[in-house]
């Protein structure tokens, strides 16, 4: 199985995807989809959309876990333009008719680190860590791989996924 994680943000949407074998997680691919923060919002969500669909032309996941947002009420803006970004991500799940799920921060956090407010250094050190790589550098791209990893342990004993289902 071909689980893609998605860390959704404007300036940055992390992504990586891992397949299972043999009940362990090992990583396929990961990086940052980068929009220009000159652009309009309009042409910066396109921008997510197109690259969202060549990487899941060229990765094929059967599966799509996304962390769920969150906003500080001190920012509300911040919470409507990652909606925007949200909006995009599951027109493009859908699209592509595939099995989503979204996890919440804080079980991200606890799923790897046991500690449900460990900082961004703990969790790319424990997604290195149980992918056994030591190539991750962007924190987006991380959290994204960390996203996948919580969707797999939160299901694998299950045999089903709780998700969105298909069309």
């Amino acid at each position: 199985m071909i689980i893609l994680g998605i860390d959704p943000g404007l300036a940055k949407t992390g992504f990586g995807a891992i397949k299972i074998e043999k009940f362990k997680p090992l990583l396929i691919s990961c990086g940052v989809i980068k929009t220009n923060a000159g652009e309009h919002i309009s042409k910066r969500l396109f921008q997510i959309h197109i690259d969202l669909l060549k990487i899941i032309e060229a990765i094929k996941p059967e599966f799509i876990a996304v962390e769920n947002a969150y906003s500080l009420l001190r920012y509300p803006r911040a919470g409507i333009i990652l909606g925007g970004v949200l909006g995009i991500i599951y027109l493009t799940v859908f699209q592509n008719n595939l099995k989503m799920v979204e996890i919440t921060p804080r079980e991200i956090k606890n799923s790897l680190s046991g500690y449900g407010a460990a900082n961004k250094y703990q969790m790319r050190d424990a997604v290195k860590n149980i992918l056994g790589t030591r190539t991750i550098k962007s924190f987006h791209a991380s959290d994204a791989l960390a996203v996948a990893i919580t969707a797999y342990y939160r299901n694998s004993s299950r045999k089903t996924y709780d998700c969105i289902s298909k069309r």
